[in-house]
């Protein structure tokens, strides 16, 4: 096959020897293993050589992500004739069967970002996993309107025509997978389901931190999150300013004041937006008219839905907590790929 098996490691292990050797036996003759902290001068990587490995030493922990191009670079740069790349974890988890799958897969169709789908259930993953695989792809069909049924598999297949996008892509570390997922999304990529096998009993050891990668896969729409609040508690304090200090007399004292909070809450939270959240320099004038909109669409509906919904019995202030948060979702998912949409043709 013409395609590049890219397989990241972080810490020797048995495992991996033995899933090269099977994926030579099979016909694989572009095997890429990026050694990401191991000692590059042990008998380890003597052995995966005399199997006919490539290695790729990067000198330090770098990440998943980091360790993921640096394996691409080296196949596209390096490799003769590539067509794809499979990336595949190094602990065991996927099967020389199912690389090859992966292969034939993204043989047929070259166009497509092939995807290793797991049986969770199957797998006898733990609870724990099996619950994240499950939030995550739900966040990820809100956020990008696209259905992808394992968004945190470590076995996929790219085709070469996909090569920049991956290189393009940010995050050095698990979050990696995700945002390159969702960048294909946005750019209408299809994606192709493959189902594989997966294997959780033989206590693999993961590079995984709990909190600090999790942050980093959902650091965006909790950023997000964090300003839309920190703006609310604005809007708040520049509502209760501006009530004070316009005369009690005027009969529009509050609708003003609701106006003006408003207006520099709402300049305050898309400079956050634009710089911080989505770091999109893109024209501004454009940017600014099209987050107003939607600024304007999202109160409106607020307004509209919250009336509505008046008849039913529970207090009205939760009838809206529900619906703003509902209308949160859909002004996150409209700033990202609407108001500050990132330009195919721009360069990170």
């Amino acid at each position: 096959m013409n395609h590049a098996v890219i397989i990241t490691l972080y810490c020797e292990n048995r495992r991996t020897i033995k899933l090269c050797s099977e994926l030579s036996e099979l016909g694989a003759g572009n095997i890429v293993i990026v050694n990401d902290g191991c000692n590059p001068n042990s008998e380890f990587f003597n052995e995966l050589k005399s199997i006919g490995c490539h290695i790729v030493n990067l000198g330090g922990n770098s990440g998943k992500g980091a360790s993921i191009r640096a394996g691409l670079k080296f196949a596209h740069d390096k490799l003769y004739n590539i067509s794809g790349f499979i990336t595949a974890d190094a602990d065991g988890q996927h099967k020389a069967e199912d690389i090859m799958k992966i292969s034939r897969a993204l043989e047929l169709r070259p166009d497509s970002l092939v995807i290793g789908r797991r049986n969770m259930k199957k797998s006898k993953a733990p609870f724990a996993v099996r619950l994240g695989h499950r939030i995550s792809s739900v966040y990820f069909r809100v956020i990008t309107g696209t259905s992808c049924k394992d968004t945190q598999t470590g076995l996929r297949g790219i085709p070469v025509s996909l090569y920049e996008i991956a290189m393009q892509t940010s995050g050095d570390r698990f979050d990696y997978e995700m945002n390159f997922l969702t960048l294909c999304a946005d750019r209408k990529i299809p994606f192709y389901n493959v189902k594989i096998t997966t294997d959780y009993s033989g206590g693999h050891k993961s590079s995984y931190r709990l909190v600090k990668d999790t942050y980093l896969i959902y650091k965006t729409p909790l950023r997000f999150a964090t300003s839309s609040i920190g703006c609310t508690l604005i809007d708040l304090t520049l509502f209760t300013i501006f009530a004070y200090l316009l005369p009690s007399s005027f009969v529009w004292n509050v609708a003003l004041a609701t106006l003006l909070a408003r207006i520099v809450s709402g300049a305050i939270n898309f400079f956050i937006n634009r710089h911080v959240i989505f770091k999109n320099d893109g024209k501004a004038r454009k940017q600014a008219v099209r987050f107003f909109i939607l600024f304007f669409c999202i109160m409106c509906a607020s307004t509209v839905i919250v009336s509505l919904l008046s008849f039913i019995p529970i207090p009205v202030t939760i009838t809206k907590a529900i619906v703003d948060l509902l209308l949160w979702t859909v002004n996150y998912t409209v700033q990202r790929q609407w108001v500050f949409k990132e330009d195919k043709n721009s360069d990170r």
